[in-house]
């Protein structure tokens, strides 16, 4: 049984008050144990005081369900939490900035609400390295596919750059899960696999802001 959020907040990826993204995977077994992982993170979100500069924590179940990622906005590096004991099995943080923002001209405006998040992770040897890389990248699919990336359904592409420079993480918005798996197929499963990367598509579960409850949700 998959889950689809009734919950219409959805985060702004590109916020300029944001500093740097805390970026989590969990893996998780069938429907049922990603449903309970997405649920107890809310609940742990919600269980103390909302930390200061945390500007919003949102988390999305994978639609394969054999995964929850969060992704925490915070206003300044200096106030990402600090590592705890050793990560439970399966579970991977990382700290991102976000780097560049390439929008889609093929949906209406105001955009619509994204239902469908595409992410994709690919090793880079440091930060200057991986932005050489994402321009690269992007200056390629301008030149095969078109300036105007006038692709059906995409709303969005959020790039990011590890604050460490180990990692880039490409974190897309799109209107519904068919056209980004149509988009998957015909331009990003060949840079996956010429580049070592790993995807995994993503539906939206809920988005904390300051002032959530538990009975607001």
């Amino acid at each position: 049984m998959s889950y689809v959020s009734a919950d219409p907040v959805r985060v702004v990826l590109d916020d300029p008050r944001s500093a740097a993204v805390l970026v989590t995977t969990l893996a998780t077994r069938g429907p049922d144990d990603t449903r309970r992982t997405a649920e107890q993170a809310v609940a742990d979100a919600l269980r103390g005081p909302w930390p200061e500069g945390l500007l919003s924590l949102t988390v999305y179940t994978s639609s394969d369900d054999d995964s929850v990622l969060t992704y925490a906005q915070w206003a300044t590096e200096d106030q990402l939490p600090p590592p705890g004991g050793p990560a439970e099995a399966g579970t991977v943080s990382r700290a991102f900035r976000h780097y560049r923002a390439v929008r889609g001209t093929a949906v209406e405006e105001p955009a619509p609400v994204p239902e469908s998040f595409p992410a994709a992770f690919f090793p880079t040897e440091s930060e200057q390295a991986a932005r050489a890389w994402l321009d690269g990248l992007l200056a390629g699919e301008e030149r095969s596919e078109g300036e105007d990336r006038a692709y059906p359904g995409a709303i969005a592409a959020h790039l990011h750059i590890a604050v460490d420079g180990g990692q880039v993480l490409s974190f897309s918005e799109w209107v519904a899960e068919g056209p980004a798996v149509d988009h998957i197929e015909a331009v990003w499963a060949p840079v996956l696999k010429d580049f070592g990367g790993t995807g995994t598509l993503y539906r939206h579960h809920r988005t904390l802001l300051p002032g959530s409850t538990a009975t607001s949700l």
